[in-house]
């Protein structure tokens, strides 16, 4: 099949995690073009498909003038491509912006947005259903499930030992580390799990929160409140450069990211990539995570995040084998395909919404799923 696609995506290489950089980077080795969005791109240049992510970005962290600026501003542009012959895609990463500042701004900009689009594609089966649910205009288009690759080679110093890592931050080999990283946002629930853990007796453990803070400043100095009364709370609040990111998590015995609502989780993956176990609601794909991992890596929880199931999760893993190996069904990535087989994928999707049909069989579920 001729993979040669006119590609215009947002984003294709300029966020900071790595999922879109191997997904389009091995596209383009494939022989796809592939180019970053841009204003002067889309009025100058014909592309075959347009691939959108997150665009819960025009609505979210901004005023309201200005949401209801760059939501019409997306809006123009998907409608411009689509007169000059391209298909527009999104990736379902997430339903909605996490903190809906806008809500009503936010209804109608979904209700636009997925309106105007081709086809669209799931992380999960999950998420696909979840989709259609939510967004009813959906029902009628292309919908594809293409799941997320393993990313533990994209990260350096990915050998690093939990003995080493542990040097490097200055905790202690003996202590029980709970691990939380990634952006420090409200709707990770970071007080809840600040609170929780200092509540557990466990004199041993220790909590190590890294990532950049986007909290209020009311919450953020309540969780700050709480570590400077318990010594256990070690608080990284400040970007952590790739280099490092794998310290934070190997020096982990568990991950615990207690979501008050979420879909997709690229930190679970992560983590998961470098061998450490998670803890996280049953919400979302969560469940599906667990199916693909096992239970002793993704560990459930319903309800709210108690010091007893923390202590009970904590406990299990500290006795497990798990936080010893390796997570091995992320080896090869979930399904067994690895990034050259998810870019094919995902062009055979693209092809599939221009016309010739795709290489992949529709009944293969897990692995690039046509499903409508």
């Amino acid at each position: 099949m001729n993979n040669a696609l006119r590609i215009l995506a947002w984003p294709a290489f300029k966020n900071r995690g790595p999922y879109n950089v191997l997904l389009y980077g091995n596209m383009q080795e494939l022989g796809a073009t592939v180019e970053e969005f841009s204003a002067s791109r889309i009025l100058s240049k014909r592309y075959d498909i347009v691939h959108l992510h997150w665009p819960e970005y025009c609505v979210n962290g901004r005023g309201a003038l200005a949401s209801l600026f760059w939501s019409c501003a997306l809006f123009g542009a998907m409608c411009w491509v689509r007169i000059r012959g391209a298909k527009v895609v999104w990736t379902v990463h997430n339903l909605q912006s996490h903190e809906l500042q806008h809500p009503t701004i936010e209804r109608y900009f979904w209700r636009m947005f997925t309106a105007l689009l081709n086809a669209y594609i799931s992380l999960t089966e999950t998420g696909l259903e979840r989709a259609r649910q939510h967004y009813p205009s959906l029902r009628t288009k292309r919908g594809f499930v293409i799941p997320h690759g393993n990313i533990r080679d994209a990260y350096p110093a990915v050998g690093i030992s939990r003995e080493q890592a542990r040097l490097r931050l200055g905790i202690a080999q003996s202590a029980r580390v709970v691990g939380f990283f990634g952006s420090v946002e409200r709707y990770k629930g970071i007080t809840e799990l600040v609170e929780t853990f200092s509540a557990l007796e466990d004199t041993r453990a220790v909590l190590c929160v890294a990532g950049k803070c986007y909290l209020a400043a009311q919450e953020r100095k309540r969780v700050e409140e709480i570590a400077a009364r318990d010594r256990r709370v070690v608080l990284q609040l400040e970007y952590i450069p790739d280099a490092e990111v794998v310290s934070y998590i190997r020096a982990a015995d568990v991950v615990v990211m207690p979501f008050r609502e979420i879909l997709n989780s690229g930190s679970a993956v992560l983590a998961l990539s470098l061998d450490r176990p998670v803890v996280v609601p049953a919400k979302g794909s969560m469940m599906e995570l667990q199916q693909f991992a096992g239970p002793e890596w993704v560990r459930l929880y319903s309800g709210e995040l108690t010091p007893e199931t923390l202590q009970q999760h904590f406990d299990a893993v500290i006795e497990g084998t798990a936080t010893r190996g390796r997570c091995h069904a992320l080896e090869s990535g979930w399904a067994g395909l690895d990034w050259k087989d998810l870019a094919q994928l995902t062009l055979d999707a693209y092809h599939s919404v221009i016309g010739p049909a795709p290489r992949y069989g529709a009944n293969v579920r897990t692995s690039g799923r046509f499903a409508a």
